[in-house]
């Protein structure tokens, strides 16, 4: 095969994948394998609270939602940040510190003052605390890299983290002893409880400033034609009690968010 059918190859295949994007789309940057906001069905389409919440700011705005699946938070941040998706909606917590860095909207969830560590089966022992964590130098806690917990640990001294992609890989990581707990978004805690019933809990409270406000949809702060389209979009989804609909649809009515 000649290197010019090969360049030629390229540039077709890049014409094409591009070619069904225009002004009107609204690209929403997401992740997957996150019930009951995000995830695949059967048939491979992507489903979810926060699937539909962009649907209903889809018709609300006259914009075709076009779905990027980025794989991981930071690389939904990223992509925020180089204007490559222009939303982001995947349960992420609002907390003063991403305020300094996007815009958020408040769309869903609850303030958040506690955060589950889970360990597989038995507390370890003379472990009551993270301070206990922090003190066991064999201690180690898998994170879902990116996300609110882990930036909540790292404001821990002594803790030994371990980044993972997905909580069910951190689940795994305590399941099979790789790590010895894992903080997860409350959110999910009844989801993996049922799964998994050998989960034990010890309730962590966060301090006043590490407190999360909800969830929020997630903007360049420079886009502020789109932040004031959404926000007032979001309002009326809230006044018609679209959004009190899905919830109820996707089972997460009173559900906190940490992510």
């Amino acid at each position: 095969m000649s290197n010019y059918f090969i360049r030629g190859l390229l540039v077709l295949l890049t014409v094409c994948s591009t070619i069904y994007l225009s002004a009107d789309d609204l690209i929403v940057g997401t992740t997957s394998a996150y019930a009951p906001y995000v995830s695949l069905n059967e048939q491979g389409e992507y489903v979810g609270f926060d699937i539909d919440i962009a649907n209903e700011l889809g018709k609300k705005l006259n914009r075709r939602i076009v779905i990027k699946d980025l794989g991981s938070m930071p690389a939904l941040f990223l992509a925020l940040k180089q204007n490559k998706v222009d939303v982001l909606i995947w349960a992420i917590s609002i907390t003063a510190e991403r305020q300094k860095q996007m815009e958020m909207i408040y769309y869903q969830g609850e303030k958040v003052t506690s955060l589950p560590l889970l360990f597989w089966k038995a507390f370890p022992e003379n472990v009551a605390s993270l301070n206990d964590m922090a003190n066991n130098p064999k201690a180690v806690i898998a994170v879902e890299a990116g996300s609110f917990q882990e930036n909540f640990l790292r404001s821990v001294p002594g803790l030994t983290l371990k980044q993972v992609d997905k909580v069910m890989d951190a689940i795994f990581e305590i399941k099979y002893g790789k790590s010895t707990a894992t903080m997860i978004d409350p959110s999910l805690l009844s989801k993996y409880r049922q799964q998994f019933p050998e989960l034990t809990i010890l309730d962590v409270p966060l301090p006043e400033a590490e407190q999360s406000f909800g969830s929020g949809i997630c903007l360049n702060k420079k886009n502020s034609a789109l932040i004031a389209d959404i926000r007032q979009a979001v309002s009326e989804l809230r006044s018609e009690g679209k959004i009190d609909e899905l919830e109820k649809k996707w089972d997460i009515v009173g559900i906190p968010d940490s992510s």
